[in-house]
């Protein structure tokens, strides 16, 4: 424990001790409802820690990252541990005897992944029996499309161990006794800090161990966390830690500050040149107008009395209302009207097939031996 009371210089160690006893209490007596009501035990509940980070991480690594624990979530003396191999399978059981190794209780190749187990009732009791599962490292790429989504919807991923070291048994038992992060391109990352079986002290033990390791790995560390959170599988999250909503140093908005875009920056810049341009134009002086036609000199007798007989044209523009009236709406056929139009013609055209067709001998009339008479 840190003399200051805090977890890695930010967490309230008196904060976290609050909420994991006060989860560890409801989710103890939900347990206990439970088995009060279903016929078969379920399955252990893990106890979560929840980082929320402001960045997302820029790219997905698919191998877990390694935090150490004080107390493991694993024990190999009341549950199963499996190891995956590469072929074949006895060298490898060989060498776990040569080191003396005995918490592993199964070995599988990778030939028998393809055969004894390729149903899938046969991998679903694997991972029944196997609280935990490790892999040599050089096989991991193959193993999501040998032992299928449901390793993955149980969190029980195959944890990566170099069976080429000579402390074997060392390289082992870290892995066990350890928990493990797999950091995704998304906000929020959940990592494995204890188990219901064990005591609220020793998940707070726990937490203090994994924090700092969870931290380091995460990019600008504390700058970059939002707010920590410990739940159940099944129950809500309780804040142990959150960011200063400011913009200072590790607050919730530094280096998120607005930024405009190009496109924006142009629009600015046209609205301030209409502006300024606005008072300095002169108004438009109205069109001239036209002045009325001279009237044309008469240069026989004869030029009036031809002018009054003809009749003046009409313009377009100038319409009276009796040639408004004069023009008739041309009638208009409905899409319906001209689609039964058609289904008639159609039907006329089929029906005149039919009865064409009939003046023919059916095979009814030949086995009754009747003869159609033609017209």
């Amino acid at each position: 424990m840190v003399e200051t009371g805090l977890i890695d210089s930010h967490v309230s160690l008196k904060q976290c001790k609050l909420a994991v006893e006060a989860l560890h209490t409801h989710a103890t007596k939900k347990q206990k409802e439970r088995a009060e009501s279903e016929l078969l035990p379920g399955k252990e509940e893990h106890i979560w820690l929840q980082v929320t980070v402001k960045r997302m991480q820029p790219e997905q690594k698919l191998k877990p990252i390694r935090i150490p624990l004080k107390h493991t979530l694993v024990d190999p003396r009341t549950s199963g541990v499996c190891l995956i191999t590469k072929d074949p399978q006895r060298e490898y059981k060989d060498l776990l005897e040569q080191h003396n190794i005995k918490f592993i209780s199964r070995v599988v190749g990778i030939q028998k992944l393809k055969g004894k187990f390729k149903a899938y009732e046969a991998r679903r009791l694997l991972l029944k029996e196997n609280a935990m599962f490790l892999a040599d490292d050089r096989i991991i790429p193959l193993l999501p499309r040998l032992l299928g989504a449901k390793w993955f919807d149980a969190k029980k991923q195959p944890i990566p161990v170099n069976l080429k070291r000579k402390d074997l048994k060392v390289e082992l038992e870290r892995a066990i006794e350890s928990s493990y992060m797999h950091q995704n391109k998304g906000t929020c990352t959940s990592v494995k800090v204890g188990i219901l079986s064990q005591t609220p002290k020793q998940i707070l033990a726990n937490i203090q161990v994994a924090l700092p390791a969870i931290v380091s790995h995460i990019k600008q560390g504390w700058e970059n966390i939002q707010c920590l959170y410990i739940k159940t599988s099944s129950s809500i999250s309780l804040p142990i830690w959150s960011c200063d909503l400011s913009a200072d140093v590790e607050g919730r908005w530094v280096g998120l500050t607005l930024e405009k875009t190009e496109e924006e920056d142009e629009d600015e810049d046209e609205d301030e040149m209409s502006v300024d341009e606005a008072p300095s134009r002169s108004p438009t002086p109205p069109p001239p107008k036209k002045a009325p036609p001279k009237p044309r000199s008469s240069s026989s007798s004869a030029t009036p009395a031809v002018a009054e007989q003809s009749p003046k044209k009409k313009s377009k523009s100038t319409k009276t209302a009796e040639d408004r009236t004069a023009v008739l709406p041309t009638a208009t056929i409905s899409h319906k009207e001209v689609k039964m139009k058609r289904s008639t013609e159609v039907g006329a055209k089929k029906k005149e097939k039919v009865v064409k067709g009939k003046t023919g001998r059916t095979s009814k009339d030949i086995l009754l031996d009747k003869k159609v008479a033609r017209p």
